[in-house]
């Protein structure tokens, strides 16, 4: 088969040549563009997207190329529906730029209030910002995002304001807008730019510990070194040589152990003063009560029952001395004797 080459048009043909030169003519009538036509697949049919999708992502920020490589579908069919969403946008930025803002210091009461636009754009040229574009996008189930570009101190910026087109109102969304929005005199710069701080001067030429100097004390302090005694695992260690102090010691324990179980006299005097000045801690000392003026304790039976005869071994010899005054128990000698009202 021989291959032609369009080499022009006339009168609605198509002049067409071999590679020999021979030139040919086709006429370019409804039965040639039906089967152009056919043979032509739909830019569409690999990725058919709704219009309405298309226009979404164009809503949320995307361009008309960014649509096309995501989704895969082409070019020219993507652009066919940016027109109005794109538009949208803008009017979005100039309603924006139309609301009107009231500043804390009006010079003119009788004058327009000022526009958000027209704040901004004098607050730029206060900061000596160039630069300046708009623009707008709409977020998957939130509102309306305005963002300005420019560039202040030779580095590119942004800030974003929410706004919401039926209440009129922005909200600043980052702190470039808030800067912005803020009454007053800017700073020299929107952003505190990063300067860089010198390093410290060392000796690169060593990785050990001496490359780093340690800091000493002002008044000289000289830290002496200790020496520690070795010692082996399994030795007992050596006896410590004992102090002066504990032969002395040695010697006073010696004579007490000697002189156990001896008493040495005392004194009677110094212990019968002893005893007065500490009558509770004294020995107890038995004093003989006159029995003159007691009454005569009556005889017992001479016949007693057999509980009495059982009994009288026992407290015989107590029946002879019920006479005699009984010894104080030791509660009453440290407590006192209690009186017949205490009983």
């Amino acid at each position: 088969m021989q291959e032609l080459k369009v080499i022009g048009v006339e009168n609605g043909s198509l002049l067409l040549a071999s590679d020999e030169g021979a030139q040919y003519r086709v006429a370019v009538d409804d039965t040639l563009q039906s089967r152009l036509r056919a043979s032509t697949p739909d830019p569409g049919t690999g990725r058919r997207l709704a219009p309405r999708e298309i226009q979404a992502q164009i809503r949320a920020g995307m361009t008309a190329e960014d649509v096309s490589r995501v989704t895969g579908a082409s070019l020219d069919y993507v652009k066919r529906f940016e027109g109005p969403v794109l538009a949208e946008r803008e009017y979005v930025v100039e309603s924006a730029l139309n609301v009107p803002v009231h500043t804390a210091v009006e010079t003119d009461p009788l004058a327009s209030g000022a526009t958000f636009g027209s704040v901004i754009r004098e607050r730029l040229g206060e900061a000596g910002a160039s630069g300046e574009r708009w623009s707008s996008w709409k977020e998957q189930g939130g509102g309306w995002i305005v963002k300005l570009t420019f560039t202040a101190h030779d580095v590119e910026r942004d800030a974003r304001w929410g706004f919401d087109p039926k209440k009129q109102s922005l909200t600043p969304a980052n702190q470039e807008a808030v800067t912005l929005s803020q009454q007053g005199e800017l700073p020299q710069s929107l952003i505190p730019r990063l300067r860089a701080v010198p390093l410290d001067e060392r000796d690169d030429a060593r990785f050990d510990s001496g490359a780093f100097e340690v800091d000493t004390d002002q008044d000289g302090t000289v830290i002496t070194a200790v020496e520690f005694a070795q010692f082996e695992i399994g030795a007992r260690p050596a006896p410590a040589e004992e102090p002066s102090g504990t032969h002395h010691t040695a010697d006073l324990l010696e004579a007490l152990r000697r002189r156990r179980g001896e008493r040495e006299p005392l004194d009677l005097d110094e212990a019968e003063q002893g005893l007065a000045a500490h009558p509770s801690t004294g020995v107890v000392k038995l004093v003989d009560v006159p029995l003159d003026d007691l009454p005569e304790v009556p005889e017992a039976s001479s016949q007693p029952t057999a509980k009495a005869s059982g009994s009288s071994g026992a407290t015989g010899p107590l029946g002879k001395r019920r006479g005699r005054a009984s010894m104080p128990s030791w509660d009453e000698i440290v407590f006192g004797a209690r009186s017949d009202d205490d009983l």
